[in-house]
């Protein structure tokens, strides 16, 4: 007898009907060759500080770093009577055989190896390795099954994302906490993303706009009319250009067309997938995923989870098949049959060995064409995007002859820019697909709108050359100012995070983490779903934006923590773990250092009570220790040196006294201040203010240097 693993129970039901293994049980499927059972996503985690010692219940500074000798594991609350039972199962005698059926990527590997190791299961097990739930794709992993120990550097790179994700979590989170005196919970990869989202917001908060303007001069040219511009960055200049050139003639400079070929894009890989459902469904990572996975195991599409955009050699003709049979599917849009033209597309733009890793892209099955009725809203939706990415990417190229025109009006140059569309191609596909998707939406309003924007973008062109002259233009002008950035959508946070490493000013380093991001296409939408269960970050429409407590965590946590370069430097050690390339050993070495290192600069400021020390006492030298109601000398009574921070000085001008401003204070006795109130003027100015201690009260003067 043989015992299949799966991830899900929906995957073990279609592996079980697969396989002959029909006869159900509580938690498991039997057969006469198999059985077959499921894990429920993880069942085994790690266990918490408290499990190693009692002492580490109570967040203190000076417990840290806690690193464990040996790593614990327990059987996760909810999920022990199926651990059990699959338990149960792997301890049979009759089981001769193991075959690891989980997700076929990082996470699925770790999920079964935990199970495995957490029963001390010491039989031989084998790897079930597929692409798509469909029969033929499960009969064909089954005859190819590979050898459990050829995926030993895939566990290891997963069991050392597992362990790393704990030592920084576990121990910064506890760090932050204790210095902020409120529960602060910091990831190796939430916390640089809530960074990339606190940024954004702070870069649309200090926008100053500043006002441009945009020159039209309107022709008419033998019955042709069109406007050429120009952008001028100052009011009196567009005034002079006005003066200047309004009511002259227009000498034509340049007139250049060029024959542009616009190739459609590559297949979905997840990200992508999840970027265009937001943009065009509005759909979270999370809801785009999830739809995916259920259409996955409902033998639709193919394994959702991949960073491929790209097939592989040996798919050509299975792919041909497939793109035959959806053409003619019930609920693709009539026009799509009408005009699809299987003799010109070309499937080698999609075929590259090279660029497919683990899986290759996204695409439907030939079961896809029979989807039923029965799928949700978002499930059908997305299985359009789907099934319309996989019908452009091997269609022929948009084409359009670009025109563009310089005049030359009283020696200001004003251009104007024209297509004329040759060939539609595949833009005219993914156009069924929009009308297909509005229909479902039922927003017509919103085609038409767009439809009328794209209209005016394109300038008819009248047949010109250079040095002929347009007689008597009519040159105006059109204020407008420049716009901040735009909150992040999950669309666009999406892409930050994938590209993450792009912006690194470090070329040397940008080289090092080329390709590398924050998370894995399979862990994005996880980790954008958490920062917003977990407070950081809210939904205002599309938009998402950091809270408070998102502001309070990137204010306290150091720069190398909050940055995209460690997360990506992780993930590129755990891609050289899977190549053999790096041992886990020397990866979990390394994060222990970093952790050391980081924990210890900042315990420097800690006395042995667990207090962060605020600075040295100016009446003993002793130390200064914040309380509830003031910052106090530890000396007590016997030095008796304390700032209220409840000050009347600081309450009067309604200016709080933080705690950079007491260590200011104590290290320079004085600090330079801005937005003081004046109650007798009703407006705020800025002022040094100096520290006075009288040995018996601690006094506060304003200085302003202006009037010396």
């Amino acid at each position: 007898m043989k015992l299949i693993i799966a991830e899900k129970p929906s995957v073990a039901a279609e592996i079980s009907k697969v396989m002959g293994s029909t006869k159900k049980h509580n938690g498991f499927y039997s057969g006469t060759e198999y059985l077959v059972s499921w894990c429920v996503g993880h069942l085994i985690e790690t266990v918490m500080p408290e499990n190693y010692k009692e002492e580490y219940r109570k967040w203190r500074i000076f417990d840290l770093p806690i690193i464990p000798d040996e790593w614990k594991y327990r059987v996760s609350e909810g999920v022990k009577s199926q651990f059990n039972i699959v338990k149960s199962l792997m301890e049979r005698k009759d089981v001769e055989e193991l075959i690891c059926a989980t997700d076929a990527g990082r996470e699925g590997e770790l999920i079964f190896r935990l199970v495995y190791n957490q029963v001390g299961c010491k039989k031989v097990f084998k790897r079930l390795w597929i692409s798509s739930m469909e029969t033929k794709a499960i009969k064909d992993g089954f005859d190819k099954l590979k050898n459990g120990s050829d995926y030993d550097r895939l566990y290891d790179a997963a069991l050392c994302r597992l362990q790393a994700d704990w030592l920084v979590g576990i121990n910064f989170s506890r760090l932050f906490a204790c210095m902020s005196n409120k529960p602060l919970n910091v990831g190796r990869v939430q916390t640089p993303t809530v960074n990339l989202i606190v940024e954004r917001q702070k870069a649309i908060d200090n926008f100053e706009s500043k006002p441009f303007y945009i020159m039209n001069a309107e022709c008419n040219y033998d019955g042709y009319i069109f406007n050429a511009s120009k952008r001028v960055e100052d009011k009196e200049e567009s005034n002079k250009i006005i003066e200047k050139c309004n009511g002259k003639n227009a000498v034509v400079k340049s007139m250049n067309k060029t024959l542009v070929k616009e190739n459609p894009s590559a297949l979905y890989d997840l990200t992508t997938l999840q970027r265009e459902a937001n943009k065009m469904l509005g759909l979270s990572a999370q809801q785009t995923l999830d739809a995916a996975q259920n259409l996955y195991e409902k033998k639709l599409i193919t394994y959702p989870r991949t960073d491929s955009r790209y097939l592989t050699s040996d798919m050509d003709q299975s792919s041909k098949a497939i793109l035959k049979s959806l053409i003619n599917a019930s609920f693709i849009n009539k026009k799509t049959i009408d005009i699809y033209n299987l003799n010109i597309t070309d499937f080698d733009r999609l075929i590259n060995d090279k660029k497919v890793t683990d899986h290759h892209a996204i695409i439907p099955t030939i079961e896809a064409c029979k989807a039923s009725d029965k799928l949700s809203k978002n499930e059908f939706c997305i299985l359009l995007l789907i099934i319309y990415k996989f019908l452009t990417a091997v269609y022929i190229p948009y084409e359009y002859i670009k025109t563009e025109l310089i005049l030359d009006i009283e020696g200001e140059e004003f251009k104007v820019t024209g297509r004329q569309i040759s060939e539609m191609g595949f833009k005219e596909i993914s156009s069924h697909l929009t009308d297909l998707l509005k229909e479902i939406k039922k927003e017509e309003k919103k085609k038409k709108k767009k439809k009328n924007t794209e209209e005016k973008e394109e300038e008819i062109i009248p047949p010109l050359s250079e040095g002929q002259v347009i007689e008597n233009v009519v040159v105006t002008s059109k204020e407008k100012s420049t716009k901040p950035p735009k909150p992040y959508t999950e669309d666009t946070l999406l892409s930050a995070m994938e590209n993450a490493m792009k912006t690194l000013e470090d070329e040397e380093l940008r080289k090092e983490v080329a390709g590398a991001g924050l998370g894995t296409p399979a862990t994005r939408a996880g980790i954008i779903e958490r920062i917003i269960k977990t407070g950081f970050v809210e939904r205002k429409g599309k938009n998402l934006i950091p809270t408070n407590k998102a502001y309070e965590i990137i204010d306290v946590v150091p720069e190398k923590v909050k940055s995209a370069v460690l997360t990506a430097e992780w993930e590129q050690k755990l891609e050289q773990i899977y190549k053999s390339e790096l041992t886990g050993k020397e990866f979990i070495s390394d994060i222990e250092v970093f952790v050391k290192e980081l924990i210890g600069n900042y315990k420097d400021n800690y006395a042995e009570n667990g207090k962060e020390i605020i600075g040295k006492c100016p009446r003993c030298g002793k130390n200064i220790f914040e309380g509830k109601t003031n910052y106090y000398c530890e000396s007590g009574r016997e030095c008796n040196f304390v700032i209220w921070k409840n000050d009347k000085f600081f309450t009067s001008k309604r200016k709080p006294l933080t705690k950079p401003m007491v260590k200011a204070f104590l290290l320079k006795g004085r600090i330079k201040a801005v937005g003081l109130y004046s109650e007798k003027k009703d407006k705020t100015y800025s002022a040094y203010i100096f520290m006075h201690d009288t040995g018996q009260y601690v006094n506060f003067k304003l200085y302003f240097p202006e009037n010396k």
